[in-house]
Order: C-alpha cells, then sequence, then structure tokens
C-alpha cells in the first residue's frame, strides 16, 4: 500500500514540476483555432470558380439593405429596421438570415449543407471603425418570430444569441485580437473565445473575420457566475467602461465617478461606468446594489486604509485578474483599456474581476498618433493610479510579469504563434486581400487610407505589417524587462504620505 502512496505522489509532483518548467497556467483549456483545427485537403471536385475555404464560412442574407450608422435622435421601426440608441451614436438593426458552414474534415462551399441556419438581426457595429470600408458587424440570432433571443453554438464555442463579427482593416497584420483574446485565455480566468471565419453579406464577399463571444453570462457559458434572481436585491453582475449606457436605467454613478476620483475633463467621453448584466431584468433594487457594492471598493482604495488588510482593496477584488488585465494590456500598449473598452464582473458570492476586450490599436497601431514602446501609461487611469500605491500591489505585479516572462510573454512563444496563425490562413489571407488591398495604399480614388500618424507609421504589405508587429513586441518586451522595476516610484513614500498612517493593527 505503501508503495502505491509514493507512486502516486510520484506521478503529483512530476505534473507539478511540469506545470512550473513550462510556465503553463494550471486549469485552462483554451482551443487555439489554428494549432486544433483538423488539417483540410485540397478539394478536388470543382473549379476555381467554387468558392472554398477551409476555414469556417457565414452567409448573410438581409430583409433590408444594411443600414449605416448616423449621429441623431430616430425612432425607426419600419421596412424590418429597428433603432438602436448608442449614447450620441445610433445603430440601426435589420432582419437576416444566417448560414454557417463548419465541416471539421473537409472544405466550405455556400452549396453545402450549413452546421447552423437561422434568423437574427443585424447590424454594423463599432465607434471609430465605423468610418472604414470593411465593417464590423454584430449579430443577435432570433426565433423564428424574431421576438425572442436564440442562443446558438458557433464552431464549439458556447451557445450564446449575441455574437461579434470583427473585421479587421486597420489592422492590417489580420491577428491583434486573435493573438490577445488567446493569450489573455491562457493566463485569465475569462477571456472572449474566437474563431477566424470568412464572411459573404447579400451575396458579397467580404474577406476574412474573427467570430467572437460577447462578454456576457449565459447558462451554457462564457462568463461562469451565479445566474440573477430578480426577487433578490443581492446579484452578480457585469459592467462595461466605456462611453456611456444608451439606456439611463443602465447608467452607473458610483461613489468614484460623483467623487471626481475615477472621471476627470482630462477624459471625457470615457470611463462611463454600465451595467451589462442583469439585462432586461434588472430591478430598481439591483441597481441600487450594484451602485452600493461597486462603491465599496471604490471606497477602500480611496481610503487611507486602502492596503489595510481587513479594511483594504483586497477584500473587493481578485487582485490577480487586475493584475494581469494590466500586463496584458500593457505589454500589447492597448491604451484605450480602462477607459474604454473595458468589462469587470463579480459573482454573487465572489469578488470584481477584469476582462479584456478590442485589441484593434494593439503593438503601436493606435490610429491617432505613434504610441512608442518605451512607455508606461495604466497605472494612471481609474482605479489603477490607486492599486499601485500600495507596495505588495507593485510586488505581485512584478513577480507575475516575471512569471508569465517565461513562457507567455516570451519572444519565441509569441513569434512561433503569429507563424503558426498565418500558416494557418494561408489563401484566406489572399482572398481577403484581392478585397481590401487597396487599403494598403497611400490613396485610392481619392481617399486617405494612411489612417496612422505620422505616414511612415503605414504599412505596405502583408508582410511588414507581421514585421512590425514582432519589431514591436521585441522593443516592448525590452523596455518591460528594464523598466517594470520603476512602477516602485509610485508606492514610495515621498508620493503617498497622506496615504501612509499607520494603524494600531500594524496595517496602512
Amino acid at each position: 500500500m505503501k508503495y502505491q502512496w509514493i507512486f502516486l505522489l510520484a506521478i503529483a509532483a512530476a505534473l507539478a514540476l511540469s506545470v512550473l518548467v513550462s510556465g503553463m497556467e494550471p486549469g485552462h483549456n483554451r482551443y487555439h483555432q489554428h494549432l486544433e483545427a483538423e488539417e483540410k485537403l485540397p478539394c478536388t471536385d470543382h473549379d476555381d470558380s467554387v468558392f472554398c475555404t477551409h476555414l469556417p464560412l457565414m452567409e448573410i442574407t438581409t430583409d433590408a439593405p444594411v443600414p449605416e450608422p448616423y449621429l441623431q435622435e430616430s425612432n425607426v421601426s419600419t421596412n424590418n429596421v429597428w433603432a438602436v440608441s448608442n449614447r450620441k451614436r445610433n445603430y440601426e438593426m435589420v432582419a437576416a438570415s444566417v448560414r454557417y458552414f463548419d465541416n471539421e474534415t473537409e472544405n466550405n462551399h455556400l452549396t453545402d449543407r450549413p452546421a447552423v441556419e437561422e434568423r437574427a438581426m443585424f447590424r454594423i457595429r463599432g465607434a471609430s471603425s465605423r468610418s472604414f470600408d470593411k465593417k464590423n458587424y454584430l449579430l443577435k440570432f432570433k426565433e423564428e418570430d424574431m421576438t425572442r433571443d436564440l442562443d446558438v453554438s458557433l464552431s464549439g464555442m458556447a451557445a450564446d444569441n449575441s455574437w461579434a463579427l470583427h473585421g479587421p482593416f486597420l489592422d492590417k497584420s489580420l491577428i491583434r485580437n486573435y493573438l490577445c483574446y488567446n493569450l489573455a485565455g491562457e493566463i485569465m480566468d475569462y477571456a472572449p473565445n474566437a474563431r477566424f471565419c470568412e464572411l459573404f453579406v447579400n451575396g458579397e464577399y467580404m474577406g476574412l473575420y474573427l467570430l467572437t463571444e460577447k462578454i456576457s453570462y449565459s447558462e451554457n457559458g462564457r462568463i461562469d457566475f451565479t445566474k440573477t434572481d430578480p426577487d433578490m436585491t443581492v446579484t452578480s453582475y457585469i459592467l462595461q467602461v466605456d462611453r456611456g449606457a444608451k439606456d439611463p436605467r443602465y447608467s452607473l454613478e458610483t461613489f468614484g465617478s460623483n467623487s471626481y476620483l475615477t472621471r476627470t475633463k482630462l477624459h471625457a467621453g470615457q470611463g462611463y461606468l454600465e451595467i451589462l448584466y442583469p439585462g432586461k431584468t434588472l430591478t430598481q433594487n439591483q441597481h441600487d446594489y450594484i451602485v452600493s457594492d461597486f462603491s465599496r471598493f471604490e471606497k477602500s482604495i480611496f481610503s487611507f486604509d486602502y492596503n489595510h488588510p481587513d479594511r483594504g482593496y483586497r477584500q473587493y477584488i481578485d487582485v490577480r485578474s487586475f493584475i494581469d488585465f494590466f500586463l496584458i494590456n500593457e505589454f500589447a500598449l492597448n491604451y484605450d483599456a480602462p477607459g474604454l473598452s473595458t468589462y469587470l464582473y463579480k459573482d454573487v458570492s465572489g469578488k470584481l474581476k477584469m476582462c479584456v476586450w478590442d485589441f484593434d490599436a494593439a503593438f503601436d497601431y493606435y490610429r491617432y498618433s505613434e504610441v512608442t514602446p518605451e512607455t508606461f501609461r495604466i497605472h494612471n487611469a481609474l482605479w489603477f493610479k490607486y492599486l499601485f500605491k500600495d507596495e505588495a500591489f507593485v510586488d505581485q505585479v512584478v513577480e507575475r510579469y516575471d512569471d508569465l516572462r517565461k513562457r507567455f510573454l516570451n519572444e519565441e512563444y509569441l513569434f512561433q504563434y503569429i507563424d503558426e496563425t498565418v500558416a494557418y490562413l494561408g489563401p484566406a489571407i489572399a482572398r481577403n486581400y484581392e478585397k481590401w488591398g487597396y487599403s494598403f495604399n497611400s490613396t485610392y480614388n481619392g481617399v486617405d487610407y494612411d489612417y496612422l500618424e505620422p505616414e511612415s507609421r503605414n504599412v505596405r504589405s502583408f508582410d511588414a505589417a507581421i514585421r512590425q508587429i514582432k519589431d514591436t513586441i521585441t522593443l516592448r518586451l525590452r523596455h518591460m524587462d528594464s523598466n517594470l522595476d520603476r512602477l516602485y516610484t509610485l508606492c514610495h513614500e515621498s508620493m503617498n504620505k497622506r496615504y501612509n498612517h499607520v494603524t494600531e493593527a500594524g496595517g496602512a
């Protein structure tokens, strides 16, 4: 018997050692499409006139023309078009039929039997990307009567009614979101799952898209927490930090915003909190609870007791989640976060966690100005400004970076990931740029496509786009290796005298 125990202990020790050595995050089973999708042989039973792809294929046919977003108030509800307001932006949704082809062992064609065939509401989505020729889209699957939501599973992802179709246009590499979502998915409790596909809308080929889970809760998956009960005041919730709620009922004014500690004139138009979940069942009591619950966290980090073992911020947040959010977005130079496109969620019996979203402008591809790799920014934004006053928090940031640097934030791992993703996409890249290749030009048909400033930052080929990401990664990691310790200046006594009052309990 004792030898059985010795044998079992030896196996356990070996497994633990392998996790430690590899730098793997235990308990994660992220699906990486480019690594795990079945390899498919070229078709031999049709000519080149038949559209053929090894990727999943989506065809959307709308009941009316797809409305363009516009900046005015509207309550249009005619000709299969429904108006959807988003603060100062208005979007209209159109009814559509969706066919999704996803043969696991053979190529996909529009003449195949679809894996999914359903009705949906469909619209253009995004903020600055609305002006791009290649649009981003939102799909909301519906029952046949178009009144009730329908949860649908696509390519093995958790069934849900709401899906984003991200069409990389500014991102000439096509892979920024795919790379960063999967990187986050390896090290955080949740990051949106995503699958590459090719898209047709109303018979027109639209190129390569990234089908992405919207950040939400469903009984089938995505964010994992306790379902809300409208009869209860206490509830799980999901918050979005962005430009503000389209419906005042979901706006969230908390201690931080009311005291001007998280939103200032300097950051006007961002940093607004919105309740995403609970959705339609949200009650006033639950709204008031969320305000109070989130404000308790904010009061804790704005107080003299910010790092107190019993009264400080650690009682309210999952510290690892905030650290991973910081490191991933800093590594990727993704400085829309955390004031825009940022999500937090909390189980009714748990702590606040963060979730990543939207890496379109990552790795120095911000549209309006250059973001050099030799910088840090997120430490000075919203709640992070106060978290970094705590030396123990900075300690954990530095230690976590050292751990991640061994594998997931390692050039060899990242470059191989990029190269293998490009190899997997294969001919889909060429097809995409047969459609959108003119965007590599400075101007085309009188339109300026040099969105990045200065002009020299605009790449002229797909290969150059891949080189740009790799070069930025190298410079970025070199800077983080040499300068992450400088974050200790943020928690130094000279910076925080008024916060560091020692209590009788021995805390600060």
